[in-house]
C-alpha cells in the first residue's frame, strides 16, 4: 500500500515538467528549511510584535 503511493507520487513527479519538477523541489527544501528554524521563526516574530507593542 505505501509502496504503490510512493510510486505513484514518482511516476507524477517525473512526468511534470521540468519547471514544475524545479518548483516541487524547490517547496520540500523550503518546507524542511522552516521545520529546522521553527524555534528561531517564532521567537523573531514574537519579539518583533512586542516591538510594534511597545514593550
Amino acid at each position: 500500500m505505501i509502496k504503490t503511493f510512493f510510486n505513484k507520487l514518482a511516476n507524477k513527479f517525473k512526468s511534470a515538467t521540468p519547471f514544475m519538477q524545479g518548483m516541487i523541489v524547490l517547496a520540500v527544501i523550503l518546507i524542511i528549511g522552516i521545520i529546522l528554524r521553527w524555534n528561531h521563526i517564532v521567537e523573531q516574530v514574537t519579539r518583533s510584535l512586542d516591538f510594534l507593542n511597545g514593550k
